[in-house]
């Protein structure tokens, strides 16, 4: 794997493909390995980074600054370094809220953004972990100091087929996804807790994201949702859809929380097709149109 020094921090990615530039940014709890089912696939035509962003992975774990404005900053600073602009985004969960909150502050850097599962204070509240956000709301004193002790836990290997359990839809689980060695590591990892705690810590500066109404300048959107996912609400995800009005929407049954890779050759095909241009292609659902 490379590595970009960001603020001294070494941040580590997987860098592959030939083309059009795609970078590719996870879901907080796992690493750049839930993108290595689709890479294969997109790698032909373009050229992808995909990372273990600060605090995940095999990147610097420093404990703190796991914000959303450091995240916009560390991947602002990249696609200025590489000259990568307008690049294509491709994000999961917080990933999908990172490329939305780059494509908001810098829309001349991004050519199209393609959001998975996004993450927003709204459909993260409405998801079934909702009540820890509430908590953290409702009484910060008493969440930073039980953030604090929780922080110090490192996730026993025997929870995390449980914990991933918990993400993946009816596809995720008939295809074993839960029990993937590679993956299960990722929760496992040393300062794990911490890292997600401290993005949860922040989630309140991701409400911006729910009043969002793109202009005419804006990049271009495609949304997908997994229709079983536990963690952010499909439901908050169509009024998100209200607001953002992606060109494209997809919403695929019997998935979850990590599409990538319990339907990869679908989710492929919807990023391949969305970031060549063809916002159209059968299949897609138009604001107002979709199922479920």
């Amino acid at each position: 794997m490379k590595t970009f020094d960001f603020q001294g921090q070494p941040i580590k990615y997987k860098h592959t493909g030939e083309g059009s530039p795609v970078i590719l940014l996870h879901n907080g709890g796992t690493a750049h390995v839930i993108w290595r089912e689709i890479g294969p696939l997109l790698s032909g035509e373009h050229e992808l980074f995909a990372f273990d962003l600060l605090g995940y992975g095999a990147s610097a774990k420093p404990g703190r600054g796991y914000t959303l404005t450091r995240y916009l900053d560390f991947l602002e600073a990249f696609i200025d370094r590489h000259r990568l602009a307008p690049v294509n985004l491709v994000g999961n969960c917080m990933g999908s809220a990172i490329s939305l909150g780059l494509a908001h502050r810098r829309p001349e850097k991004v050519r199209a953004a393609v959001l998975i599962n996004p993450l927003t204070e709204a459909t993260f509240l409405a998801g079934m972990l909702g009540s820890t956000l509430r908590l953290r709301l409702r009484a910060p004193r008493f969440s930073r100091r039980l953030y604090g002790l929780l922080a110090r836990i490192r996730i026993p290997a025997l929870l995390a087929p449980m914990i991933l359990g918990f993400q993946v839809g009816a596809r995720g689980k008939s295809g074993r996804v839960h029990r993937d060695p590679e993956l299960r590591s990722c929760f496992t990892g040393r300062e794990q807790m911490r890292s997600l705690l401290g993005v949860l810590d922040d989630l309140g500066n991701y409400g911006y994201l729910d009043r969002l109404e793109p202009g005419t300048a804006f990049p271009r959107l495609c949304t997908v949702w997994g229709q079983q996912n536990k963690i952010l609400s499909p439901k908050a995800g169509r009024n998100l859809n209200s607001t953002l009005k992606p060109q494209r929407q997809e919403w695929l049954e019997g998935c979850g929380h990590l599409l990538m890779l319990e339907q990869p050759d679908e989710v492929a095909l919807i990023i391949r097709d969305f970031i060549s241009g063809d916002a159209d292609q059968p299949g897609s659902r138009r604001p107002g149109t979709e199922e479920g």
